[in-house]
């Protein structure tokens, strides 16, 4: 794996792990170790797939509308 694929890796993981400790400052469950390892996750078949970092890039943010959908779901459930 090239040092380049690593580094968007790393950077995506970081950006959500981030993203998660960011959104549990408001009493919310701390799922910033779930987030980094879906953004992984993401990362690897996206990158295994032959992806560039434009099509990476556009998986991480399919990512994160996935996560807020799934975040929208659960909140009118326990409303």
């Amino acid at each position: 794996m090239p040092y380049a694929d690593i580094a968007l890796c790393l950077v995506g993981m970081s950006l959500y792990f981030n993203a998660g400790k960011f959104e549990a400052r408001n009493g919310a469950a701390d799922h910033s170790a779930l987030w980094a390892a879906l953004s992984l996750l993401t990362s690897l078949i996206a990158l295994w797939a032959g992806a560039g970092w434009f099509l990476w890039l556009l998986a991480q943010v399919a990512l994160l509308l996935g996560i807020a959908v799934v975040r929208v779901l659960l909140e009118s459930r326990s409303a």
